[in-house]
């Protein structure tokens, strides 16, 4: 084989491996070079918590280590008091971006008290990653919702034979206004201090906002000053509320016309008779009734007499001595050791 045929072997080959490289370089430099994409990263602020339902809440993202981001910021929202971000969100918005910086949320108008959880994440675009969504319960993510503070007072009414109170409850939180109980507890008569048991108690069960009258009470035979407390049990969205002793339109005053009534109207010699009395409006242990002769003066000559022992209302019995002497007497109610007259009977007629 002669040299010249060898050369051109090796010369034929190398054109071949020539033409293949170059075309390995045209194939690869047609080819864009490959970029890593950015990795992007938010930080959460949330809006202020301790604000009362009713408050609009919010969150804020700042995005940093994107290369000219571009996509949307997510923020949805869970709660309240949903520890572990579960379920269906209350609420999802989405935030555009144009570069890296600071976003916000849309508002959220919080009904209910409680806690509540926002969690954010960035989408990603053809250059930059999508974010790491937070955790639920990250720092400065979470926004504490208070209760209401409702607006609540009461008005007493005074309407013989019966006394009733009305609380008028404000606008408060939750999907359908307050809940819980409304109590009204009567103290009296003359208890200044609202001290020991109450009198009277009803409740009413509240649904929204409004007037809650309490049931009637009657006072019956005590006069004086009584006096209201009403009180709101508050629930989930609102906070309890009530009001004091010295509230002066929780209360009302009790005058009944103080009266006394012997029977029988007719009594034989030595006989007995009721005597009952009503409406001492400052009743003392020294009180008393008097059996007289009608026409003697209150200080003269008294048949009979017992004392009351201090109530405002009660009834004792009297009797007639033998010796008393036929015709007409009365009974008259007492004050106090005192010939101060506070009532007087009918005529009662003593016959032998």
């Amino acid at each position: 084989m002669s040299t010249s045929w060898y050369r051109r072997q090796v010369k034929g080959s190398l054109v071949a491996a020539l033409a293949i490289a170059i075309a390995l370089l045209v194939a690869v430099a047609g080819q864009a070079p490959a970029y890593a994409a950015a990795t992007v990263t938010l930080w959460n602020q949330a809006s202020g918590s301790g604000f009362p339902v009713g408050v609009q809440i919010f969150d804020t993202v700042t995005l940093s280590g994107g290369v000219n981001p571009t996509g949307t910021v997510t923020f949805t929202l869970f709660g309240p008091d949903n520890a572990t971000c579960t379920g269906t969100p209350i609420f999802t918005t989405s935030t555009a971006v144009a570069d890296n910086g600071y976003y916000v949320s849309s508002r959220y108008a919080t009904s209910l008290a409680g806690t509540y959880s926002w969690i954010a994440v960035y989408g990603g675009d053809d250059g930059n990653t999508p974010s790491v969504p937070n955790s639920c319960g990250a720092p400065n993510t979470q926004v504490s919702v208070a209760k209401r503070s409702v607006q609540f007072s009461g008005i007493a009414t005074w309407a013989s034979p019966a006394a009733t109170d009305t609380a008028t409850l404000g606008t408060g939180a939750g999907p359908s206004g307050p809940t819980g109980t409304i109590t009204h507890k009567l103290y009296g008569p003359n208890n200044s201090t609202c001290a020991g048991s109450p009198v009277f108690v009803t409740t009413r069960t509240v649904t929204g906002s409004g007037s809650y009258t309490s049931a009637s009470y009657f006072p019956g035979s005590s006069s004086g000053t009584f006096q209201w407390i009403v009180v709101y049990s508050g629930d989930a969205n609102n906070n309890a509320s009530a009001t004091t002793c010295s509230d002066t339109n929780n209360d009302f005053n009790v005058t009944l016309a103080t009266t006394v009534v012997a029977a029988p109207s007719s009594v034989a010699r030595g006989g007995t008779m009721t005597v009952t009395w009503s409406g001492i409006s400052s009743p003392t242990s020294s009180d008393w009734v008097g059996l007289y002769r009608t026409g003697t003066a209150d200080g003269g000559s008294v048949t009979a007499w017992k004392y009351t022992n201090g109530t405002a209302g009660g009834s004792v019995t009297l009797k007639f001595p033998w010796g008393a002497a036929a015709g007409t007497y009365e009974v008259r109610l007492m004050a106090n050791n005192t010939t101060v007259r506070l009532a007087t009977s009918q005529p009662i007629t003593l016959t032998w």
